[in-house]
């Protein structure tokens, strides 16, 4: 049974097997979605390489039949890339709500094998069903997001190392830097959220409680203490992610520049390969950036997981067999 420490406050690895089984019913849509995700990443790379391109027919040879058809190339690629994160974010949304489903009926038959539950932990059960069961749609943000900024990061990348090679020996450290910095407050942003669920159980717990005594005039004042607890874990989370999220954000934002900088000492001197540059590293440093904040909602969502999986796993009576969940069509 996947159940949390009481002493460690620290939540358990990801089940990705278990996980997996889930996604295995709408694997199709998965495919379709990263399809689509990682096809508008490669078509993106276009825009910054033909701008390059533009800016340099017009400066150097004021070209400007070249430069008007590359402006109709970069907003035919501006336009596609859209088309498809347009149609991979609405398939997005139909796998996670699929998923769900299925995942809650698992759990509603893991909570009718419970021999025996309590009026108050009944109380606080449906409170999985909504914010606990909902945290495993990351699988699926995984599989589209990471597809997408996993590619996005190693094309530009590579894109940027072929145009200006020099660039390469910077970007790596800083991107090496990022990932040290961000990893060391991943663990106890995971541990941050897994109180924070369990403090939105307590308080739903305590709300079914004293909506059953609301002609007591005190029901409110006693609603309060869990309600400052589920404040404070909110505001704890809140800072733990705004450190990962905001400090890995300024060092992308640093690294694009630091890309133009070595361009221009190795003896880059024309301007739009320069910018090229410049969009380039901005695209590999947001690449990384997005599956540094990626890993930290991986990390954030663990113990809430855990606690879905805790519901299913509940053990059945020796006169009860398990019911079957049917598949989301």
């Amino acid at each position: 049974m996947a159940t949390v420490d009481p002493v460690d406050d620290r939540p358990p690895p990801l089940p990705w097997r278990r996980l997996s089984s889930l996604l295995r019913p709408i694997r199709g849509g998965l495919a379709a979605m990263m399809g689509l995700s990682t096809g508008g990443v490669l078509v993106g790379l276009v825009p910054p390489l033909a701008l390059g391109l533009l800016v340099n027919a017009l400066v150097d040879s004021g070209d400007t039949t070249e430069a008007a058809f590359l402006a109709g190339v970069i907003t035919l690629a501006i336009l596609t890339e859209a088309a498809a994160y347009v149609v991979s974010d609405g398939m997005a949304t139909r796998n996670e709500g699929r998923l769900y489903r299925n995942l809650r009926l698992q759990m509603f038959e893991g909570a009718r094998r419970r021999s025996s539950i309590d009026e108050d932990e009944l109380s606080g059960l449906p409170s999985r069903f909504i914010s606990d069961a909902e945290t495993t749609g990351v699988t699926v943000s995984m599989l589209d997001r990471g597809s997408m900024l996993l590619v996005e990061f190693v094309s530009a990348t590579v894109a940027l190392g072929l145009l200006s090679p020099w660039t390469i020996p910077v970007v790596i450290p800083e991107l090496g830097l990022t990932w040290l910095i961000t990893r060391r407050m991943q663990q106890p942003a995971a541990s941050a959220a897994t109180r924070r669920q369990e403090e939105l159980e307590q308080m739903t717990r305590s709300i079914a409680r004293e909506l059953d005594r609301r002609d007591d005039p005190q029901s409110t004042d006693r609603l309060v203490g869990p309600l400052d607890r589920v404040l404070t874990a909110e505001i704890r989370l809140g800072w733990l992610q705004a450190i990962n999220l905001q400090g890995s954000g300024g060092l992308a934002k640093l690294g694009p520049i630091a890309a133009v900088i070595v361009a221009a000492f190795a003896g880059t001197s024309h301007v739009g390969t320069l910018i090229a540059v410049y969009l380039l590293a901005q695209r590999a440093f947001w690449g990384f950036d997005g599956l540094v904040d990626l890993s930290l909602s991986l990390q954030s969502v663990r113990g809430a997981i855990a606690r879905c999986f805790e519901l299913i796993d509940s053990t059945a009576p020796a006169t009860e067999q398990p019911t079957r969940v049917p598949a989301a069509a």
